[in-house]
């Protein structure tokens, strides 16, 4: 009988903090993968050297349920929308009308273009590589055009 007891404690304490992680989603998987939105198609417009894309490969990486995607010059954050969440910006972000229900622009220093995105169930952040000798502000059509493709794909 004592044999018995001592496993058997040792098997509740162990597994009431591995049910409560997974209760608060730390051991689900994440509902949508990020580099199955962030495709070749869509990261081209924006690559110089579009071979470079055949060398180096979308990197994945997820927490939860979120999930992030690095493919050459465009960075792809998705993590699900909680309802009625409150969906603002910091300061140095602008509104921007035309992407999901709510979108927030900001210029960071030239260096990249950056997004917000907020659409029913989904929220996603953007990041895109300003190339030499432009501005984020001239990358900003294409940059909406890409957002308002991974929202298409999003439904």
């Amino acid at each position: 009988m004592r044999r018995m007891f001592i496993p058997l404690t040792a098997a509740a304490c162990l597994s009431s903090p591995v049910d409560a992680f997974q209760a608060r989603g730390g051991g689900s998987a994440p509902g949508i993968k990020a580099c199955s939105i962030l495709t070749r198609d869509l990261v081209e417009p924006f690559t110089e050297n579009t071979r470079v894309l055949d060398l180096i490969p979308p990197e994945e990486e997820t927490s939860g349920t979120s999930s992030a995607c690095e493919y050459g010059v465009v960075r792809l954050q998705h993590t699900p929308a909680g309802p009625g969440g409150e969906r603002t910006a910091p300061k140095e972000f602008e509104p921007l009308a035309g992407v999901g229900e709510k979108a927030f622009f900001r210029n960071n220093r030239n260096t990249y273009a950056e997004l917000l995105v907020w659409s029913g169930a989904h929220y996603f952040t953007l990041q895109v590589s300003v190339p030499t000798g432009s501005t984020a502000e001239a990358i900003k059509p294409k940059t909406v055009a890409l957002a308002n493709a991974i929202l298409r794909k999003l439904r």
